[in-house]
């Protein structure tokens, strides 16, 4: 009988979890929205505002870490 009780609720839990996950989701994702557009404008005054030297180096750096992150994962720890 407890076998049965624990396979219900977890059963019951699974389902809820499953009937709740639109809501928690579409949450999530005008949070993740909001945080792109406020990315976009700090972007976009930052690179308006820094030295295009500035700008080239970082440009080139990326690049860099881009090409090496398979083999040396410790290239992206510039984003850091």
């Amino acid at each position: 009988h407890h076998k049965e009780v624990l396979d219900y609720q977890m059963n019951d839990w699974n389902f809820m979890k499953i009937i709740c996950i639109t809501k928690f989701l579409c949450k999530k994702f005008k949070e993740a929205a909001r945080g792109t557009a406020e990315s976009k404008l700090s972007f976009k005054n930052l690179n308006e505002t820094a030295h295009p030297d500035m700008v080239s180096l970082w440009e080139a750096e990326e690049a860099l870490a881009q090409a090496n992150r398979l083999d040396d994962p410790t290239a992206m720890d510039i984003y850091e």
